[in-house]
Formats: structure tokens, C-alpha cells, sequence
């Protein structure tokens, strides 16, 4: 009985702030944001979590009218050292791209189902040589990749509005886990 009455009440909260709002794809027109994601990723979720190729990930996202897409990336962790020593050190990277629609369930609320693409590779990194790309100012050694694995990858979105312009959220993948915090173009006041 307690849990029904309880049930009946947070319904009746949630339907009663959507104040004729729910699902009301128009918000879309004027949405065009940056932002940018952190979190896990290249795990994979079969039945049970392998954790194999899991690592820390960076990449950005950005919508226009409702259409989102988004890239996270994780790079080798050697790869990006800065001296000489004669280790070679087996590696690993990460790469998700997801594309969706936002579904704005309330004014301050969206939901975005996402699909998309993800591929781990595995390789050795050799510290023993060092590169230097003067036009981006950064030094790297060589990884070679030994084997990849592509994947089709779908998943769930999540974000509130906690400001007009600012967008706060989370995305779960079948290769990813990661969350992201937006800016939306059009809402800002320059």
C-alpha cells in the first residue's frame, strides 16, 4: 500500500512539472553544443563486464537541432613519454564513436538512445625511439598495433539543464562509460 501511494505521488510530481512540456521535440531548434567527455572506456558488455582493455578516456561531443554525436579516445599509456629507455611495454588503446537524437522528456531533462562504433587494439609500445611533431608541440614513441577489435556499440545518454546554457551528463555504452558536460551555443549571452 505505502509503495503505490509512493509510486502515485512521484508520478504525479513528474507529470506535474512537464506543465504541458513532455517529449516536446521544439526545444530542438535551437540547440547547438559543444562539450566534453571523460570516463571509461573499451570494456565490453556481454552478459558479464571484461575488463580487459579498460582505461581512462577523453573525447568531445556536439549536437545541432537534436542530432548528437560524440568520439572518446584512449591512448597507449607509454606512448606519450618523454625519455629514452630501452623498455617496450605492451599496450593498449580505446575508441568509441556514438550518433543519436535527443529526446527532450522535460525542460530540463533529455534522454538520447545512441549506436555507433568502438575498437580496442593491442600493441607494444617501444620507448627506445622518440618522435617530435613541431606542429602540434609533442614528443611520442612508436606503437604499433598488433591486433584490433571492431565492434557495433548502442547505448543510453542522459542530461539535465541545470542552466539554460549548461548541459550535465552521463552516457552508457556496451564499450563505454563515461560523462560529459556541454554548452549550448545558442543560449549563451554575448
Amino acid at each position: 500500500m505505502k509503495k503505490a501511494f509512493l509510486l502515485t505521488v512521484l508520478l504525479a510530481v513528474f507529470f506535474g512539472t512537464a506543465n504541458a512540456q513532455f517529449l516536446d521535440f521544439s526545444r530542438n531548434r535551437n540547440d547547438i553544443t559543444i562539450g566534453l567527455n571523460l570516463g571509461a572506456v573499451g570494456y565490453h558488455f556481454d552478459g558479464q563486464i571484461d575488463k580487459t582493455y579498460v582505461g581512462f578516456g577523453g573525447g568531445v561531443s556536439a549536437s545541432f537541432m537534436g542530432v548528437y554525436v560524440d568520439f572518446i579516445y584512449q591512448s597507449p599509456e607509454h606512448r606519450w613519454g618523454r625519455k629514452i629507455n630501452p623498455m617496450v611495454y605492451h599496450d593498449h588503446t580505446a575508441l568509441t564513436i556514438n550518433a543519436g537524437y535527443k529526446v527532450p522528456v522535460l525542460s530540463w531533462l533529455t534522454v538520447t538512445p545512441l549506436i555507433g562504433y568502438s575498437n580496442e587494439t593491442t600493441g607494444w609500445t617501444d620507448c627506445n625511439t622518440l618522435n617530435i611533431d613541431f606542429e602540434n608541440h609533442s614528443v611520442y614513441h612508436d606503437y604499433e598495433v598488433e591486433n584490433r577489435n571492431n565492434h557495433f556499440n548502442y547505448g543510453l545518454g542522459l542530461s539535465v539543464k541545470p542552466i539554460e546554457w549548461l548541459e550535465i551528463g552521463g552516457v552508457c555504452t556496451a564499450h563505454a562509460v563515461y560523462g560529459n558536460i556541454s554548452v549550448n551555443l545558442m543560449k549563451l549571452d554575448m
